[in-house]
């Protein structure tokens, strides 16, 4: 197998992540120098051995390599017609945009891609690092002949320093993609064949080459421990120089203006920064990093009177950080880093989901990011259109399923107010995939990928650790090694769950203990047997009896409308009975008004918009929406009523009477 290539290694004190011989980066984007890889690149598909693509790497394996595949590490593009132009990012998947079967190749296979740029001048007092937000599925990257690294999955991000390998003028850059089929492999992620999204192969999302100073800030983790405006900030710096460097950390916070242009038009965290936020004191420590050094430098600061980020209350804060190197007679400002966080708290109390102390019912609609034309390829306004249509929908949560979204997603669910479910994409495993992740671990880095992508998102309030998985007691083992490693190591406050099948095995999974919060895909009268609401009434109760101290969260409910929308009529009956069912016992009245005796704290529908399914012999039609994202089925209409009457003015936060909270303290 090919193995992981993150780690955790205690600096300072802190657990800090390490993947490919660096600390793990944010991929938050900065006013650093960059290198866009974006565009045209050249490109040429290859019949691949799987097996060798997923074996481990090293001498021998550059080596086989070369004798398999040579022609393309090192030979020339130019004389060679087979290759061809190719956009990037963009799915090699030749797609259509027609919302029918067949519509979307399915290639599941090996590209080679190149790409030559030209670096005007070379900055040896500069660090150069190759970002890159998601290629699917295994990647190697080669520049200028030199092998740089490789990395597995498509869904997380990922980052090599290729300074030595850089050169001032032209610099030949090869990425290896293989994209085994799914069904193919047992440790893969996905694994089955029949996966229910589609397999798209290829450079998938955006990537760069960042330059930052030797001695830089490497990432910022904001972890709000209560709503007294208390923060526990993390900032992580590296020196590769060859001389160590005496320098300042500095750091301020500021609120973020919700007015400004580039709120919902710039991805950028310096650009929302508005007026300073009163603090009870600096952020400010002195300190040497030798050559090669990494160190961790812990702060708790707290915001005086701080704006609490909430559902549809999107007040968010900036953290600026600038690191200046201090010499004879001067001092000289080295780098500077900027994130955007929210103050707010979520936990577990009983069978309620409380945000900010408050009770919480999620109204949620789930997404798949794609679209006909683009496949999985994300850009900033084509994720804010689709948010904007589900935020209009009255509803307060967005699962984003069952992958980790592009990052621009979840900025772009914090500048909204919408709440978030993030999942890595265990999806359906069996004994044998189980087995292989006890060997392999690549789903303890896929979640460790995640988390750390997303860590400063206030949006994020739920991490999930697999979708409608079988084997029950190895899911057992692997929730609990999951929930060991975040709470252990890098808690950031959030719940821990996960999106259990209601029939595999039933109400008394016993998969759910080690969790915060009790959760399933309920689909009885289609899937599970039983009716719409009978069904889903009985399911809650025993489950509830099972999991009497735990909020009980549905994760998918919905029906497919089928060709020409023959089957609207279904979709409607499942929804009405099925909300019936699921909002008798919840935390809420259908009018919003909270119910302390309730236990359903949430639910989700499945899903906004039509999508492809991986074997394309039809396209899934549960969506709200066709996949043009203008065309509503019935149903909209009553989910947009419904929501709207059960999050109202609060984005569904119940603001509870002071009199029964104090009452609650005791």
């Amino acid at each position: 197998m090919l193995q992981t290539t993150m780690t955790l290694s205690t600096i300072d004190g802190v657990s800090i992540p390490f993947q490919n011989g660096m600390p793990v980066p944010s991929f938050e984007e900065q006013n650093r120098t960059v290198i866009s890889l974006n565009g045209v690149w050249l490109k040429r598909r290859l019949a691949m051995d799987h097996s060798f693509s997923l074996a481990p790497r090293g001498e021998q394996w550059l080596r086989e390599l070369e004798t398999k595949e040579g022609e393309y590490v090192r030979g020339s593009v130019l004389s060679e017609c087979e290759w061809e132009s190719h956009l990037v990012p963009l799915p090699e998947n030749r797609l259509s945009g027609e919302a029918q079967a067949k519509a979307a190749e399915t290639y599941e296979d090996g590209v080679w891609y190149q790409r030559t740029i030209v670096v005007e001048h070379l900055d040896r007092s500069l660090a150069y690092t190759f970002k890159s937000l998601g290629i699917s599925y295994v990647a190697d990257l080669w520049v200028n002949g030199c092998w740089i690294g490789c990395h597995e999955g498509g869904f997380t991000p990922f980052a090599f320093d290729v300074s030595d390998a850089l050169r001032e003028g032209e610099n030949d850059i090869r990425i290896r993609v293989d994209n085994p089929p799914w069904g193919s492999r047992v440790d893969t992620i996905p694994a089955v064949a029949g996966t229910d999204f589609f397999n798209y192969t290829g450079i998938i999302q955006d990537l760069w080459i960042e330059a930052a100073p030797l001695a830089s800030i490497v990432r910022a983790d904001i972890v709000p421990l209560d709503t007294d405006g208390r923060l526990q900030i993390t900032v992580v710096l590296m020196n590769q120089g060859h001389a160590a460097a005496y320098v300042c950390l500095e750091g301020s916070l500021y609120e973020a203006d919700s007015q400004s242009d580039h709120f919902l038009a710039s991805p950028l965290a310096s650009t929302i920064a508005d007026i300073p936020a009163v603090t009870d004191r600096a952020l400010r420590s002195m300190l040497t990093l030798q050559p090669g050094q990494v160190r961790a430098v812990r702060f708790e600061i707290t915001v005086q009177n701080p704006k609490l980020w909430s559902a549809w209350q999107p007040n968010l804060y900036v953290a600026s950080f600038t690191l200046t190197a201090s010499q004879v007679g001067k001092t000289e400002t080295q780098d500077t880093w900027c994130t955007q966080f929210g103050i707010r708290t979520i936990r577990a109390r009983g069978t309620q989901i409380e945000l900010n102390g408050s009770p919480l019912f999620l109204a949620g609609i789930a997404r798949h990011e794609e679209w006909p034309d683009t496949g999985r390829t994300a850009s900033w306004d084509r994720i804010r259109a689709d948010l904007e249509q589900i935020r209009a929908m009255n509803a307060n949560m967005v699962r984003t399923g069952h992958y980790p979204n592009h990052l621009h997603t979840y900025i772009l669910l914090d500048r909204l107010g919408l709440l978030a479910m993030s999942e890595i994409p265990l999806w359906q495993f069996e004994t044998a995939h189980y087995e292989a992740q006890n060997e392999k671990r690549l789903a303890d880095q896929m979640w460790r990928e995640m988390v750390f992508s997303q860590y400063n998102r206030p949006s994020v309030i739920m991490w999930s650790t697999q979708n409608e998985s079988k084997d029950v007691w190895l899911r057992l083992a692997y929730n609990e090694r999951l929930v060991a490693d975040l709470r252990g190591s890098y808690d950031d406050g959030r719940l821990l769950t996960q999106s259990s099948a209601a029939d595999q095995p039933g109400p008394h999974d016993p998969s759910m203990a080690p969790l915060d919060v009790a959760a399933w895909t309920m689909y009885f009268g289609i899937f599970h047997g039983g009716t719409y609401y009978e069904g889903t009434r009985d399911f809650l109760a025993e489950a509830h009896l099972v999991y009497p101290d735990k909020p009980i969260l549905n994760t998918e409910f919905g029906h497919w409308t089928a060709g020409a929308d023959s089957e609207e009529a279904k979709q409607v009956a499942t929804y009405q009975d099925t909300i019936r069912a699921l909002m008798e016992h919840a935390t809420v009245s259908e009018a919003g008004e909270w119910r302390p005796d309730g236990y359903v704290a949430g639910i989700d529908f499945w899903i906004m918009y039509d999508w492809y399914v991986n074997h394309n012999n039809w396209i899934d039609t549960f969506g709200i929406c066709h996949m043009d994202r203008t065309t509503e089925k019935s149903i909209a209409a009553l989910i947009r009523a419904d929501y709207g009457s059960i999050t109202g003015g609060s984005g569904g936060v119940v603001l509870a009477r002071e009199g029964v909270r104090n009452e609650e303290s005791r």
